[in-house]
């Protein structure tokens, strides 16, 4: 589905609207939205348009932003201010586990250095 020329509706607002049919219809089946930048590409309008439409949709509850992870479909079973604390714990844990892998992989490359020195 792409954005309609002739709509006399804003671009974001026709964004929205496609997006929230996908959605409706399953299209991303609860997960993870497609990356901003593919977005935007996909419907020819610039990043601040897109971040227009994805913003009505959040204002709904129908999406939540992750920060840096993207844009998730709200459960439907659940109320977003529900789904998010729960969303918003993995996530932190993700970064503590990114963060002690990062340290481990700083030690070995340290390691490696020093054995090659």
């Amino acid at each position: 589905m792409s954005l309609d020329p002739n709509d006399s509706r804003p671009k974001s607002v026709q964004v929205a609207d496609v997006l929230r049919a996908e959605i409706s219809a399953g299209k991303h089946g609860g997960g993870k939205l497609p990356p901003t930048r593919d977005l935007a590409k996909r419907f020819g309008i610039a990043g601040q348009t897109l971040s227009n439409g994805l913003r009505i949709l959040v204002d709904e509850g129908l999406i939540f932003s992750a920060g840096n992870l993207g844009y998730f479909v709200a459960k439907a079973d659940q109320e977003s201010a529900e789904a998010k604390p729960d969303v918003t714990e993995e996530i932190k844990g993700l970064h503590s586990q990114i963060e002690a892998l990062t340290q481990r992989v700083a030690a070995l490359e340290e390691r490696s250095g020093s054995v090659g020195a």
